[in-house]
């Protein structure tokens, strides 16, 4: 007798976990409507980079240019003044390509030179080698190096 009440026991524990498990699973969840879906908003957001081309007197260009994989630092300078019509000049090197010339100005220039810039900072690699991340901020400055 007493194993037939530990038996209805076990059978009414498992039952009523079958139960609550299977309600809960099958309820719809409601979002308040004032909700904003942050995380899918920042993903969008960050698909995007941005290019600005300063040339230290006029206010600096900014474009939003979409993401691509794979896409460098100066592919976006390129594609970008390719699309503008905009003088472009390099030298390929060994360790990579160097920025002569964008638009009218020209390393050398009243001792400015073009230097590049990722998310504010300085990378040590050339800008062709330098690929890019959703949300990365490309700057190219005509400006006096700090070296």
């Amino acid at each position: 007798m007493k194993k037939l009440y530990i038996f209805i026991g076990i059978g009414i524990v498992i039952i009523t976990g079958t139960v609550i498990f299977f309600n809960k699973a099958g309820q719809p969840t409601f979002k308040e409507e004032n909700e904003t879906p942050q995380e899918s908003f920042n993903v969008a957001e960050k698909e995007k980079i941005t290019l600005i081309i300063d040339n230290g007197q006029e206010a600096p260009n900014n474009f939003e240019i979409e993401f691509e994989k794979g896409i460098t630092a100066f592919d976006l300078l390129k594609n970008k003044t390719e699309e503008l019509n905009l003088a472009l000049e390099t030298k390929f090197f060994d360790m990579g390509v160097m920025v002569e010339k964008i638009g009218s100005k020209k390393n050398g220039q009243d001792g400015k030179y073009w230097l590049y810039y990722v998310n504010e900072e300085m990378p040590m690699v050339s800008a062709d080698k330098k690929e890019l991340k959703p949300g990365d901020k490309v700057e190219f400055k005509f400006e006096k190096s700090p070296f």
